[in-house]
């Protein structure tokens, strides 16, 4: 288990600051944050007017849903990567009989 970094983080999300603990490097807590500012941002834009409640739930759906694609797109490609090594070990063990 990681530890909880000592001292706080500071990242800046729509304008403001927060202070975050965490077991994470600061160099990626800083990337999240910027990542979760984008977001904010992108949606921000795209519906001008909506309030900030609304566009942070509208933000979290679209990082789950890009989430749950990614969590797809592993399982296909983990599963691709046992095929093809079963298929290589029979390969192998076909030529060494």
């Amino acid at each position: 288990m990681k530890d909880i970094s000592p001292e706080p983080i500071k990242v800046k999300i729509l304008d403001q600051e927060y202070l975050l603990l965490s077991e994470e490097a600061g160099e990626k807590v800083e990337r999240i944050a910027r990542f979760v500012d984008e977001k904010l941002r992108e949606i921000k834009e795209n519906s001008k007017g909506l309030p900030d409640k609304k566009t942070a739930i509208l933000a979290a759906f679209h990082i789950a849903s890009d989430y749950f694609q990614l969590i797809e797109t592993h399982k296909g490609l983990v599963s691709t990567i046992k095929d093809k090594t079963r298929s290589l070990i029979r390969k192998i063990d076909m030529e060494l009989q």
